[in-house]
């Protein structure tokens, strides 16, 4: 896939162009893949490029000046649109975009620096400031300035409400991760790169690793039961999500995963760790035994869930 870090850095595709659309895309989730489903299928039919603008950091954070967590990383967004047959992506901050209307958006952005004479909206999105250009304006607004406008169809859930990032976040921060991966569409993850920790792990015969999770929605802190992907490897283990209080300092939250059978340095490397059993909160232990005892429960309620097929 084709990725231009900024505007600027984007070389419009030759004659036969493209079709764009435009979002954060948080999660990637149910109703972003039907968007991305029928992007792929308008390209193919007009043989051009499908491709996606989207936002370095949540527009919120420009217009509220609030942190938003994020479902997934940008990083991990790139990675699902190429899945889902996205050939190429423009990332942008959202300032630049801020103050534009809905016809300098289309004329400006998608029509003169992207090289773009098609665009799909989401069913329920709108561009351009104050969020002027909703479906039937952009739709007039594009036929003014020559490029094809075309709205995707609406995804709902079961009980007819949208599918949407706000609600997977509520649902995660609550521990509903079965809601979550419902949403989702697939089972609710983590994906981050191997830090260096304090090694405490193999003292306690119990090797981990501490996948970076700044930046995430995450789910309440406990010990869960866990699958990971590493490049083309799987395995199930055990993850305990907290401030790690027997021998943290209870301030920065990590994620130590243990898998058991799996050797080796993982430092660097970038780790799928998707959650199954929520088995305990966590606690403190008066000693490094009594903690090592309960890995050892920890490793037996992972055999449980395996044998039943939940992880």
């Amino acid at each position: 896939m084709r990725i231009a870090r900024s505007l600027d850095a984007w070389e419009a595709p030759p004659a036969s162009g493209s079709v764009f659309t435009v979002g954060v895309f948080d999660g990637v989730h149910r109703g972003h893949r039907q968007l991305l489903y029928e992007l792929t299928n308008w390209a193919r039919a007009a043989s051009c490029l499908p491709a996606v603008l989207t936002f370095a950091t949540h527009p919120l954070s420009e217009l509220r000046g609030v942190t938003v967590p994020m479902i997934l990383t940008l990083e991990n967004r790139l990675v699902e649109f190429e899945r889902h047959g996205v050939e190429a992506t423009v990332v942008t901050e959202f300032a630049p975009l801020r103050e534009k209307n809905a016809e300098q958006f289309l004329a400006d952005v998608v029509r003169d620096r992207l090289g773009c004479r098609r665009f799909l909206l989401g069913f329920d999105s709108a561009v351009g400031k104050d969020r002027e250009g909703d479906a039937t304006r952009l739709a007039e607004i594009g036929a003014r300035v020559g490029v094809e406008v075309r709205v995707a169809s609406p995804v709902l859930d079961r009980d007819g409400t949208k599918i949407g990032s706000s609600s997977i976040r509520a649902a995660v921060v609550a521990g509903d991760l079965v809601r979550a991966g419902h949403l989702l569409g697939r089972p609710f993850a983590l994906r981050g790169p191997v830090v260096r920790g304090a090694g405490r792990g193999k003292d306690l015969g119990a090797a981990t690793a501490n996948v970076a999770v700044v930046g995430h929605v995450l789910p309440p802190d406990g010990v869960y039961v866990v699958r990971v992907f590493r490049d083309d490897k799987t395995a199930v283990g055990v993850a305990n999500l907290g401030v790690r209080p027997t021998f943290g300092d209870g301030s920065d939250r990590t994620l130590e995963v243990h898998i058991p059978g799996w050797q080796g340095d993982m430092y660097g490397d970038h780790l799928e760790v998707r959650f199954g059993d929520y088995l305990r909160p966590e606690r403190k232990f008066d000693s490094p035994d009594a903690l090592r005892a309960q890995i050892a429960r920890d490793l037996e309620a992972l055999v449980d869930a395996q044998r039943a097929g939940r992880i």
